[in-house]
């Protein structure tokens, strides 16, 4: 009603002792090449059991400062119509490998919006999320862009869409009758390239068991394929990597992953790395949780410390845990996988 727009999620703060001298409300607006009135035309909204007050604060890079703040519910705002940029998050999601089916998701950096994506997803069963890299520049609020996928020929609707800060949050749908081994998809504003990234059939496909585990038997009913459990076909697949792996079968999983860690953080690469992140987190249950993934995608940009973080995570979670890993690093990459054993175990005959 007074003509503002949300740029920070909405909390619910309480002091339960002391004096609160300050408080740092995040919002995501990027201050760089912005209109000199944004810090002016910025405030806080404060809500106090009915009423509420729109208060000045001083802006910073990342937040609202309020001093001495006395408060409930609190949200930072900016006056519509006041230009203003803002970094981006891209979130794809696929829904059907058969035709490759992605929703794809551009929103404001903003903690807000993915629980807004998040919540949009629950009418979409078996949706499964790829993992790409953040755009680097940022864009200005209201934009229209497109997006746009080569070299396979793709069907996106809508053509174009305005960068708003609204929920559910608008998304392309992107079909694929024949996917390639790899494709490109890219983010076009006024015909310039904002976001490109490449995504690979390991990300986007189902191979191996993992594909057969979710196809119907023939002469079985839909309820009995639904309760078999997916750790199943990982158990099965580990008694066969067990007759391969000579003296290492007797090993733990967790003692195996051990044996490779330090050849595995050196020569993981990118892709597998994506990979395991992805099918860890959407493994039922799941083995990674999303903060999970966030720690490691956000902790550095150092691929060898990103894999590191991952290998650590997992080997405290417990024996089943390593399996898994191991399972699905032999899936996405065979050969380094072999190697890997191989090498481990010549040294441990060795010793």
């Amino acid at each position: 009603m007074l003509q503002y727009e949300p740029i920070g999620p909405l909390m619910d703060i309480k002091v339960l002792s002391g004096e609160l001298l300050e408080a740092h409300l995040p919002h995501f607006a990027c201050l760089e090449g912005s209109d000199s009135s944004l810090r002016e035309a910025v405030r806080v909204l404060h809500g106090v059991n009915s009423s509420v007050t729109l208060e000045k604060c001083e802006l910073t890079r990342f937040h609202a400062k309020l001093l001495k703040p006395s408060f409930s519910l609190t949200e930072v705002l900016v006056k519509f119509g006041i230009p203003m940029k803002a970094h981006l998050d891209v979130l794809i999601y696929r829904t059907r490998v058969t035709p490759l089916v992605l929703l794809t998701y551009v929103v404001p950096r903003d903690a807000s919006m993915i629980q807004a994506v998040e919540k949009d997803l629950v009418r979409t069963q078996n949706a499964k999320e790829i993992i790409t890299h953040r755009p680097d520049m940022p864009i200005w609020m209201n934009t229209k862009f497109s997006l746009k996928a080569s070299p396979c020929d793709a069907k996106i609707s809508p053509s174009e869409i305005t960068l708003k800060y609204i929920r559910p949050p608008d998304l392309f749908r992107v079909v694929v009758d024949n996917a390639e081994d790899s494709f490109d998809l890219e983010i076009l504003s006024d015909g310039k390239s904002i976001w490109k990234a490449t995504l690979e059939r390991f990300e986007y496909g189902e191979t191996g068991e993992m594909a057969r585990s979710h196809e119907m038997p023939s002469g079985a009913s839909r309820h009995s394929r639904d309760v078999i459990p997916r750790e199943a076909a990982y158990t099965r697949r580990t008694a066969r990597v067990d007759e391969e792996e000579g003296k290492m079968a007797s090993m733990s999983n967790k003692d195996r992953l051990s044996c490779i860690r330090l050849d595995l953080i050196e020569r993981t690469s990118e892709g597998v790395l994506k990979g395991l992140v992805l099918r860890l987190e959407s493994h039922q249950p799941p083995v990674l949780n999303r903060i999970e993934k966030e720690v490691i995608q956000q902790r550095t940009s150092v691929l060898q410390d990103q894999v590191t973080s991952l290998i650590d995570m997992i080997m405290k979670k417990g024996d089943k845990a390593c399996g898994i890993m191991l399972s699905l690093l032999k899936e996405l990459d065979n050969y380094l996988y072999q190697d890997l054993i191989k090498k481990a175990q010549n040294l441990s005959e060795r010793v």
